[in-house]
Formats: C-alpha cells, structure tokens, sequence
C-alpha cells in the first residue's frame, strides 16, 4: 500500500545512511561517517541542508553532523546529501571552502565537480548552486535509491502577518503614523492632522 506512512523518520535516516556509504566508498572518504540528522530548517528561508563540524558528543568523542532539513525532504534530499558530503570530505582534509557567510569558494567548487556534481555560481553564496549531474546520476543508479521514502517531510510553517496598530494622519503635506491618536497641528503647512 502506497499511501501507508510510518509515522517515522527512522527509515529516511537509514536510506541517507546506506547511500552515504555507497557513495562514500566511491568517492574513497577515509573518516567515519558523520552523524546524518533530520531536523528544521527554522527560519534560515533556502536552506536545504548542512555539515557541521563536532556538533555531537559521545563521551569525550566529538562527532560531525551532516543534516538534510525536514522541510526539504521532498526536494531532491540526495543532491543535498552529495553537496553536504563534499563539505565533510574537504573539511576531513582541512580544506576550507566555505566562509561563515557561506560563500562556496573554488576549493568546494572542485571537489563538488569531481563528485559529479554541476557547479553554477550563485549571487553572494559563490559556487554554491549545485545539481546532479548525468555522471553522479548513473552512480545513484547503481545504488538504487528508495525515493517513495522522502514522500514525508515537514510542512513550512505558513506565518500570518498581524494588522499593523499604527493609524495613518495627513495634513495635506506630510503623512504621520503613530499608534495613538494624534491632535496636532504641522508646523510646515500649519493644518491639523487629519486621520485617514
């Protein structure tokens, strides 16, 4: 039955995992592999995943974290975990290629191509705009991925925009707005201020 949902994330977390070692092994990361997490994206609005460095704790061992967000499950989530894997493989080879305003510099760019990823150049992000390409497609072929999986994911919150309290006043020249209301005269044109 098609429409039978789990009510779990855990088989998503497990597919992310068996294609991350699939393409791990292909693309030779000598490191463990991070922890991959499902978790908000909260209100950082394009963001579809990322990798983060000693986010988790197991005793004195610090461990990576590669997190594909729940609000983009449905949004190619492999292609996410590909772009997230090239972070972790630079970063396990203390390569930086991405600065704290996340620009993708030509070190991410690189590593993301011999990947098989298409690399585009993206406004202030740099080299961060990435796709599958046909060569990284016939890979993900071999691994035969369960995509009927990443029918569940989170819905974005729809945030609905309280009435302003603020009341509008012309006199003719300029226009006030306050939260009160307002008895006064312009000193410009000399009218009253009259609400709108």
């Amino acid at each position: 039955m098609k429409d039978k949902v789990d009510n779990s994330i855990c088989p998503i977390i497990k597919e992310l995992e068996r294609v991350y070692d699939a393409l791990s092994k292909h693309f030779n990361i000598k490191a463990s592999r991070p922890l991959i997490t499902i978790q908000t994206k909260g209100r950082q609005k394009n963001t579809l995943g990322w990798y983060g460095a000693n986010k988790w704790k197991f005793g004195k061992k610090q461990i990576n974290e590669i997190n594909i967000c729940a609000e983009s499950l449905n949004k190619n989530p492999i292609e996410t975990l590909v772009h997230e894997m090239v972070h972790y493989h630079n970063s396990c080879e203390d390569i930086e290629d991405c600065n704290a305003h996340q620009y993708h510099n030509k070190h991410f760019k690189m590593k993301a191509e011999s990947y098989g990823l298409s690399v585009k150049k993206d406004g202030r992000h740099g080299w961060a705009s990435t796709s599958i390409s046909s060569k990284l497609q016939d890979i993900l072929n071999t691994i035969k991925i369960n995509k009927e999986i990443f029918n569940l994911y989170r819905q974005t919150q729809i945030s609905i925009k309280a009435p302003t309290k603020l009341r509008k006043f012309n006199c003719g020249c300029t226009i006030v707005r306050c939260a009160t209301n307002l008895e006064a005269k312009c000193l410009r044109c000399n009218k009253v201020f009259i609400e709108e």
